[in-house]
């Protein structure tokens, strides 16, 4: 019997408090922005996947809040997307890694950047961030 795999992408939903804004991102040939996000490994905590790959696409070290929404990506049926609310403790915010861009917006403008809907759940905790 074969393993069936299983993939979790690891999302970070990085905050301002003081700007009320949300850090988004894009890749470097990729038309839209999206959250910082990294594929968890069998080795890896999800806390430690989460700051590792913000550290590594944006220079900063960040503190997590929790895990505020999970997505089973139902089109791609063995991947799941654990979305965290995260704000920045020290660094200064610079692209990396495959990131070419980063952009702080309104909550209310994540998903004109983003370039998709975001389900309703997700959609109202970051707009209610505003």
């Amino acid at each position: 019997m074969e393993k069936e795999k299983f993939y979790v992408k690891i999302v970070g939903i990085i905050f301002d408090t003081s700007t009320r804004k949300v850090l988004v991102g894009r890749l470097d040939n990729e038309d839209h922005y999206s959250f910082i996000e990294g594929d968890l490994t069998h080795e890896e905590e999800l806390d430690k996947c989460l700051k590792r790959t913000i550290k590594e696409t944006t220079g900063c070290t960040v503190h997590n809040l929790g895990a505020v929404y999970a997505e089973n990506m139902l089109k791609n049926n063995e991947k799941l997307k654990i979305h965290f609310l995260c704000e920045i403790r020290e660094g200064e915010v610079t692209p990396g890694g495959k990131i070419t861009e980063l952009l702080w917006v309104k909550p209310s403008e994540v998903e004109e950047k983003l370039g998709v809907e975001l389900p309703s759940r997700l959609h109202e905790y970051i707009t209610n961030l505003e």
